[in-house]
């Protein structure tokens, strides 16, 4: 995993060059520091040489100058390749959800997607940067200062690394520990995301129904869990100093006493002696910072695990096998024996639909919520593919095409109207490039747009605030048809476009969708009955089944379905109608 994560890293190999021979003089003069305790003890305070009393403090000078200058370059450098590797896992990571198939989504709340992308990015910075950049200095650190100590005292050296073994194994154990308690926290994290998105997305229902409290003990609940899980870790990742300091403690004690015995019985001299102490007491500090950096490294490598998970998921572009090119619609659409469920094991959402659309024609489904019809929409898109069965434009099955022609001879104007946190005249053109302006008022002219939008602040250079709060919902669903319109795909779905408008806003966005179905084959998912009395072809689904189908007149002629669900809605519309005439 730590070998794939280091693949990011390899574009940079100039930088971490550099930054090595920065770490190189950084430890290099570390382990002279230590080195010069010997001559400066015994020079200066023993023998009382002047002319070391005035090298010695200058080569002090000098060293930590040196060291001084290569610690910030190697730093710099580091946090540089840490904060590109961070762009580039979080690019990859956006640009591969961004063309994973539906089921992803409807499998992945969108929280913890967000949390990935975000959360656990930031984490794995700490492995390619900071860690790095750390394991290399006091690695060579550690490796300097030990040739100091040998160097001083080979034989109290050999002592000091009987030490070593006994901090070896627990730092293994508590890594491991770390690693999983880590990706146990992340998976909270993204829980607590999961859960915020979903609060400030429905805010307005959440407040509708004063539910606020409820929401506030979810987000605690969720808090607490994270708690538990960042205690555990802060348990097993704070025991690892006191107990590499123990360890230490062993070893200091058996120096003091074996070098103490030589230098009282002349062995060696004091100058010696505080030399290899002195580099022993430096080792302590970049012993204890690898031991943080194995924890450091544990966490990233959870992190890792997650993002590469999703990394190695297949794409919409993989699971695609079109090689044909779709240039345009000549014949019909047909469904041929379609069925469709989400889950294997799960209940059919579409079973045995058959029926075909000849080019230009406009065809409605109608029936209950849950009965399927946005789902045919959704399979034409290739959102999904049919669990058995096919769909079929001129006879070719449309799996062979390849998805982007498909999808670009197909517009959808659906009742969620998805707008972006940009400018008119960019949510317009969306998708289209080098489009005039003359192309998008025409698009607005002929959406019943125009009027509205040249009023704003800005007119077309309007930001429109998130998914278009800044405007009314006819105001929206304009936007989106002038979208349709100026992409001008020859196959066209409308899904419940009109269902959550007044009367007012219905009866405009009726007219720009009469401009935009012309000459066009279009889906018509209908929540309104009234809207599609004049389609080609109404198509009654229940609970996924076709079960009836003719133009108007014949389906209410018939008494079935179609017949039971328009009296419905025409006795709503008339109690509606006596109550505001009550009330006026």
């Amino acid at each position: 995993m730590y070998k794939r994560l280091l693949k990011y890293v390899k574009p940079y190999w100039r930088m971490i060059l550099i930054a090595s021979f920065c770490a190189l003089g950084a430890s290099g003069t570390t382990a002279a520091a230590a080195w010069l305790v010997q001559p400066a003890l015994d020079n200066i305070f023993i023998k009382r040489d002047m002319q070391m009393l005035i090298l010695i403090p200058f080569a002090i000078l000098i060293i930590y100058l040196v060291k001084g200058g290569c610690n910030y370059y190697q730093a710099y450098m580091m946090r540089h390749v840490g904060n590109k590797v961070l762009m580039d896992v979080r690019n990859d990571l956006y640009s591969h959800t961004a063309v994973m198939p539906m089921q992803f989504y409807t499998r992945h709340p969108t929280g913890k997607i967000m949390s990935r992308i975000l959360n656990d990015v930031g984490i794995i910075n700490n492995a390619v940067s900071t860690s790095i950049k750390d394991l290399i200095q006091n690695v060579v650190t550690v490796l300097a200062l030990t040739g100091v100590v040998f160097y001083r005292d080979a034989k109290l050296a050999a002592i000091a690394c009987i030490a070593l073994p006994f901090a070896y194994y627990p730092l293994i154990k508590l890594g491991k520990k770390l690693r999983h308690i880590s990706k146990k926290g992340q998976e909270e994290i993204s829980e607590i995301t999961s859960i915020l998105h979903e609060t400030f997305t429905g805010l307005s229902v959440i407040k509708s129904f004063g539910m606020e409290s409820s929401e506030i003990e979810k987000f605690k609940d969720q808090n607490f869990k994270l708690f538990k899980v960042t205690m555990k870790g802060v348990k097993y990742a704070e025991i690892t100093t006191p107990l590499m300091e123990f360890i230490g403690a062993i070893a200091v004690s058996l120096i003091i006493w074996y070098g103490g015995y030589q230098v009282i019985h002349g062995i060696s001299t004091p100058g010696t002696f505080f030399s290899f102490l002195t580099a022993l007491i430096m080792m302590y500090s970049p012993l204890k910072t690898l031991t943080r950096i194995n924890i450091s490294i544990q966490q990233s490598l959870a992190a890792a695990e997650r993002i590469f998970a999703i990394l190695d998921m297949d794409t919409e572009h993989i699971m695609d096998r079109g090689t044909i090119e779709l240039k345009g619609i000549k014949e019909k659409i047909e469904f041929r024996d379609v069925c469709f469920r989400y889950d294997e094991g799960g209940r059919d959402i579409l079973s045995e639909i058959n029926f075909e659309v000849v080019n230009g024609q406009v065809i409605a489904i109608v029936g209950g919520s849950g009965g399927g019809k946005t789902t045919i929409g959704n399979l034409l898109l290739r959102f999904y593919d049919p669990t058995s069965g096919a769909i079929y434009i001129d006879n070719h099955d449309i799996r062979n095409f390849t998805l982007a022609s498909l999808r670009r001879h197909i517009g959808i104007v659906s009742q969620d109207t998805v707008l972006f946190n940009d400018t008119v005249i960019n949510n317009i053109t969306y998708g289209k490039k080098d489009v005039s302006r003359e192309d998008v008022i025409k698009a607005a002219n002929e959406a019943y747009a125009h009027d509205f939008i040249v009023k704003m602040p800005e007119g077309y250079n309007t930001v429109i605030g998130e998914k278009g709060i800044k405007m009314s919902g006819g105001e929206k669903q304009r936007l989106a048809i002038a979208r349709a319109i100026l992409k001008n795909s020859p196959v066209l779905i409308l899904d419940e476009a009109t269902s959550s408008l007044d009367t007012e806003s219905e009866h405009i966005i009726q007219m720009a969708l009469t401009n935009l179905m012309r000459g066009r084959t279009t889906f018509v998912i209908a929540h309104r009955l009234s809207t599609i009395k004049n389609a080609d072809i109404i198509m009654a689904i229940d609970h996924g089944k076709i079960v009836e189908m003719g133009r108007h007149e014949e389906l209410i002629q018939k008494g079935g379905l179609y017949k039971r669900l328009y009296d419905m809605q025409f006795a709503e519309t008339t109690n509606a109608k006596i109550k505001n005439q009550n009330a006026k």
